[in-house]
């Protein structure tokens, strides 16, 4: 039985003591009939027999139901064997402790800290240039091609090791990466499934009959890409659809990530596939077959979110009458200035304002951004500023590989909006890994001009922001990143307002020449060439 998903959650101190109560109990319950106990085993065990349903079976179950695939994982999880506990180790230098962590647990290492801190143990043992550990961690399923977000294609473990050089590093990685080398681990084969997505997607409905007859229909959910219930939907399949329904899938394919402490839901593939399309007859069959129009799939939002990017209007009025809800962050990211007038106007709370702030700053709406504004007293200092300030550093309905943008919207809002929200708050404040908003400018995307990234760097040069602060990956100043990302212009901004183009106190791969020498700039290196007063 492929793992299912987690039903509890773990406390913040979990005591083995505990847990082997509960098992106990669950046995008991089991047992003796109890309706809420048999839903549990069902939920986690294939086929339960309670006359032969012992202890060990039981801790199965708990296990499973905290997000481990066993009970000695669950319990080397209260023993502390973590992967924040791997990061230190790795951290340290400690090979023999990495060593111990991975035979305990080898899918530790590939493991990313938490849902918001995409560093994973490779990153550590690259950024502190550790070749053996490197190779342990490579032949227990480390990813090297893993990058941290937001910046991914600057920050995996093998970009950083070529780009600092690290050239043993980046032999073992390659190395390692070949289909011949050595392994210690044996991951879990998440693509294991595609002949049933084949089947599926062809309409093979005596396949999927004989497999769920022998019991080896299974779904496994993709956290990017949904499950078997998806592809039907992606390739029209209502008879293929309800057939899988019949046999038991679950209409909001839902799928964690994540273990003990943090766990992230991702759910809603299906009909938020059916809203995007606007297939009104599958969403109809979704929704009849308790499909939720108001989950969350992760960083897409819900059906009703979908529906309304993809302009599906007719799908918009159908999950309304199903319950489903246009929220405060479809109404703000897609400027509906009058409807957030209502939504404040019907709710003073503060939350609202907040949620709604990020939205209506990443959408570039002026007025939303100033009324929920008005609403918000956080410091100047206050760390969740950096948030939003960068949110219309990305132009987001502009995006070029976003299906939701709305490029007949006015992309000259989004600087205004950043001048109001620079107007509440300090402009160094540090985001994740240490970078700063002048930091983020410097890395701003193609599809914003030269033009449009400068006049964004001048207003927080204007405000006070710093051109010496360092972050912590790339080792960098803004003037670094611009020089790494190509941004000529805020280049000679940057130099104009104090920038060292030498910075040679900093790491040689991380000057500024540096990165234009390693990214092919040669424009900018002329201008960090040029004679300056």
């Amino acid at each position: 039985m492929k793992p299912s998903l987690p039903t509890r959650r773990m406390r913040e101190h979990p005591d083995l003591e505990q847990l082997k109560r509960q098992a106990k109990e669950l046995l008991r319950g089991f047992t003796a009939g109890e309706p809420e106990a048999a839903a549990e085993v069902a939920a986690h065990y294939r086929a339960p027999d309670a006359s032969t349903f012992a202890l060990h079976h039981a801790q199965l179950v708990i296990a499973r139901s905290y997000g481990f695939d066993s009970w000695p994982k669950l319990k080397a999880y209260v023993d502390g064997v973590t992967v924040r506990r791997l990061a230190d180790a790795v951290r340290a230098g400690d090979l023999s402790q990495v060593r111990a962590v991975l035979h305990t647990r080898p899918e530790l290492a590939d493991m990313q800290m938490s849902y918001g801190d995409e560093h994973r143990p490779l990153h550590f043992a690259v950024m502190h240039r550790l070749p053996e550990i490197v190779k342990l961690l490579m032949r227990h399923g480390a990813n090297a091609r893993a990058g941290i977000h937001p910046h991914r294609d600057a920050t995996s473990a093998l970009t950083l090791a070529k780009e600092r050089g690290y050239h043993e590093i980046v032999a073992i990685i390659e190395q390692e990466e070949q289909p011949e080398a050595d392994t210690e681990s044996t991951p879990e084969d998440v693509r294991g499934d595609e002949a049933a997505r084949a089947a599926v997607a062809a309409g093979d409905l005596e396949w999927v009959r004989a497999q769920h007859a022998a019991g080896t229909l299974v779904n496994p959910v993709r956290w990017d890409d949904g499950g078997l219930l998806t592809v039907a939907v992606r390739n029209k399949r209502p008879q293929m659809l309800a057939l899988l329904l019949d046999c038991g899938l679950d209409p909001n394919e839902r799928v964690s990530e994540g273990e003990g402490d943090w766990v992230a839901y991702s759910q809603g593939y299906p009909l938020w596939n059916a809203a995007a399309l606007g297939n009104l007859e599958i969403a109809e069959l979704l929704l009849r077959r308790g499909a939720d129009p108001n989950v969350h799939v992760d960083s897409s939002g819900s059906s009703v979110y979908s529906a309304f990017s993809h302009k599906q209007w007719e799908m918009v009025e159908l999950l309304r009458r199903h319950g489903g809800v246009v929220t405060a962050d479809t109404a703000a990211i897609y400027r509906q200035t009058e409807l957030v007038r209502q939504m404040l106007e019907a709710d003073p709370r503060k939350e609202l304002a907040e949620e709604m702030l990020r939205f209506a700053a990443s959408g570039g709406d002026v007025e939303i951004v100033r009324m929920t504004l008005a609403r918000i007293d956080w410091p100047r200092d206050d760390p969740r500023w950096f948030r939003i300030l960068t949110e219309p550093l990305y132009f987001w309905h502009f995006i070029p590989w976003l299906y939701a943008g709305n490029r007949e919207l006015d992309r000259t809002t989004w600087l205004p909006c950043f001048r109001l929200i620079l107007g509440r708050c300090q402009p160094n404040i540090p985001g994740s890994f240490g970078r700063t908003v002048l930091h983020e400018v410097g890395a701003m995307r193609n599809h914003i001009t030269q033009e449009e990234s400068t006049a964004f760097a001048a207003a927080l040069l204007d405000a006070g922001a710093r051109v010496d602060l360092r972050d912590d990956i790339l080792k960098s100043t803004p003037l670094g990143w611009a020089c790494r990302w190509g941004r000529t212009e805020v280049v000679r901004l940057l130099l104009s307002r104090g920038a060292d183009p030498e910075e040679l106190d900093a790491e040689p791969w991380a000057r500024p020449r540096a990165w234009a020498e390693k990214m092919g700039h040669a424009d900018i290196l002329v201008v960090l060439n040029e004679p300056r007063p």
